[in-house]
């Protein structure tokens, strides 16, 4: 997971991450918050300025980031989102390159909302 600027994080790289559950834990205000609010904003989209879940890069960067997820058989994929207008841009590319809808990110989400 690559954090480009959101929050206090910028330029960050966290992982790789290999069990199927990670855990973060850390001192209050270590930033537990602030990854969860990133992976969700990479799966689901940028909420509206001004909600507790917004999170603007306090330190530099791009505001954004990507991560790198698995579908049930190991295939890899890279989720990417920056802030843009809608929910941000989003662009999906298997390791190899191959390029793909927002349709495939609801599938390997197994269509499941941000509020589950």
């Amino acid at each position: 997971m690559y954090i480009d600027g959101f929050g206090h994080f910028a330029q960050r790289t966290f992982g790789p991450f290999n069990a199927p559950i990670t855990i973060f834990q850390g001192e209050n205000e270590a930033g537990k918050s602030t990854l969860l609010a990133f992976i969700r904003t990479v799966l689901y989209g940028f909420p509206t300025r001004g909600r507790n879940e917004y999170y603007p890069p306090f330190r530099g960067g791009r505001h954004g980031g990507h991560m790198v997820v698995s579908d049930d058989s190991g295939t890899r994929y890279m989720v990417e989102r920056y802030a843009a207008a809608r929910g941000g841009d989003l662009i999906i590319k298997g390791l190899d390159g191959t390029s793909y809808s927002d349709g495939k990110l609801r599938e390997l989400l197994g269509h499941a909302s941000k509020e589950v």
